[in-house]
């Protein structure tokens, strides 16, 4: 029987465990915490024959935990069963694609890891228990240290947030489930997650060291700031040696939970055992010594009782989301958000840039959203900055260089770039005459940024302008699209965003232009929407 055996009979090395099995294609070393498997030995009771094993892949921060309850019981009062509890993240438990052996049992942190699997293999599991212990997702800092929080997307906000990789973790990304939450209940606007998520995701770019959630709580004791965890590892982290106590708090709407469910993984005909002892296990952690295990490792029942003697957050409203896809597609945009940006952007100072758009100017509102769009951006991004109207560069050319595509934080003569990359933004109106040279820019700008393609970065060309093509001598709009698509490299795309100022600009042109390179396109119809549609631009930046 594959996983799982009766007693005295021990494994062999030919019977390797499922979980090692995955651990040979490189799973293990990332996700088996500690010594990364916990043998329990087989215990006999007076009235059982034989005892059958099952081996149980369990989140790392429950394993502990299970191991000390099912060691603890005898064989007989686990219905003539023991337990090997493998320590193990997410998903991996499941194997690779098309792998035949796994563990009989899967405790992951989540039924959302559930739902993805579902939802990724076409397999409806068995979910043999729906919960054994439950834990809030919550906001960590030191005591005294605290803000206040009236929602998750003002937590999602907050500048050098440590949060982890919500790719990766359940409780990474239970403040984006959380702002989601808030915002199908009106808590919040509908569209503010996804804008929030820009310079969380750019800088999460640039921190991927804090995807450990008890590295994190280390650097919030520490060195200060604000940690996402779960109230579980809060008190463990308090539990500890460190001098330097924590607090949790979570927002008034309420938190997301990790509700630690038990799904019966064995296959054919073992399926049914597993899952009876499935239901055993999670009998054993309702019975008192398996409460009393929880309750003192910092874990709530399945009820979500709040925990004794003042520790953790107290009651707590549960965030959920109604759309499980809804949440995936976020969480996608995400991953993409995630990587390097490496962009030119080409902004227009055509004559009819300098014309009055409400109190300000056309080209002032333009620089105002360009330095508002760069804020986006870490310091590991590449960025550079090209005007164009016609014959601006001169020799027939009607672009110009005002910086090149650098690192925002290389520094040149004393000066970093982002700071030269400001000061070219506040010199544009500065440049602005003549007529628009739309398409020989956009072609050359597309093949700047080719010329030096990052394949570890989206690549991008940003485009700004208030009108359509001018310049007689250009090539035709049939002749741009055509060159675009022949010219573009799938497995080195450039992108092209733009972004259209006022009515006057040829909406239908930029987004032609937009959709032959597979990027999107955008117009600010008012002087009031030029900041958020540059904000729209550089979230959509790789939306095809």
């Amino acid at each position: 029987m594959a996983g799982r055996h009766s007693a005295p009979r021990a494994k062999t090395a030919a019977a390797t465990s499922p979980l090692v099995k995955y651990g040979a294609i490189g799973l293990a070393a990332a996700l088996v915490v500690g010594v990364g498997a916990y043998l329990v030995v087989d215990r006999m009771g007076g009235g059982c024959d034989s005892v059958t094993e099952y081996v149980v892949a369990a989140d790392p921060s429950i394993s502990p935990v299970l191991t000390e309850v099912t060691t603890a019981a005898s064989a007989e009062d686990l219905g003539c069963r023991s337990y090997r509890i493998e320590a193990a993240s997410g998903m991996e438990p499941l194997g690779a694609p098309g792998q035949q052996a796994g563990p009989d049992l899967w405790i992951p942190d989540s039924s959302q890891w559930v739902a993805k699997a579902s939802s990724g293999t076409g397999t409806l599991f068995d979910v043999a228990a729906q919960s054994i212990a439950s834990t809030p997702v919550v906001i960590a800092a030191r005591e005294g240290d605290m803000p206040f929080f009236a929602t998750w997307l003002t937590a999602l906000q907050l500048p050098g947030l440590r949060i982890g990789d919500p790719l990766t973790s359940t409780v990474s990304g239970a403040p984006i489930v959380g702002a989601l939450s808030e915002a199908a209940a009106g808590t919040i606007a509908a569209d503010a997650v996804p804008g929030a998520l820009v310079p969380l995701a750019q800088a999460q770019a640039a921190n991927m060291h804090q995807t450990d959630p008890s590295a994190r709580l280390a650097a919030v004791a520490s060195d200060g700031g604000i940690g996402i965890a779960t109230e579980q590892q809060v008190a463990g982290q308090n539990a500890g040696d460190s001098a330097v106590r924590l607090e949790a708090t979570t927002p008034n709407s309420g938190a997301v939970f990790l509700d630690y469910p038990v799904v019966a993984t064995a296959t054919g005909a073992e399926h049914d055992d597993a899952r009876e002892a499935g239901v055993a296990l999670a009998e054993a952690m309702g019975a008192e010594a398996g409460r009393t295990a929880l309750a003192q490792r910092g874990f709530r029942g399945p009820d979500k009782a709040p925990l004794d003697a003042g520790r953790g957050v107290g009651d707590v409203a549960v965030l959920t989301v109604s759309d499980p896809a809804e949440t995936a597609q976020v969480l996608k945009r995400y991953a993409v958000l995630a990587l390097p940006s490496r962009a030119l952007v080409v902004e227009d100072v055509s004559g009819s840039m300098a014309e009055q758009a409400g109190p300000e100017t056309r080209i002032a509102l333009t620089v105002q959203a360009s330095e508002t769009g760069a804020r986006l951006f870490p310091d590991n991004a590449q960025l550079g900055l090209w005007a164009f109207s016609i014959g601006l560069g001169g020799n027939g050319k009607d672009y110009k260089e005002l910086a090149p595509i650098r690192r925002l934080d290389e520094t040149v003569d004393g000066t970093s770039h982002r700071q030269r990359l400001t000061d070219a933004v506040r010199t544009l109106p500065t440049l602005v005459k003549g007529g628009t040279g739309l398409y020989d820019t956009t072609l050359a700008a597309f093949r700047k940024v080719k010329e030096g393609y990052d394949p570890a970065a989206i690549n991008s060309v940003i485009l700004l302008t208030d009108g359509a093509n001018e310049d007689p001598s250009t090539i035709s709009l049939d002749e741009l699209l055509a060159t675009l698509k022949r010219e573009q490299d799938p497995a080195h795309p450039v992108i092209i965003v733009t972004i259209g100022i006022t009515e006057d600009a040829d909406a239908a042109v930029l987004q032609k232009i937009s959709a032959a390179t597979g990027g999107t396109s955008h117009v600010a119809r008012t002087p009031a929407e030029i900041p958020g549609v540059f904000v729209d631009a550089m979230r959509s930046r790789a939306a095809g």
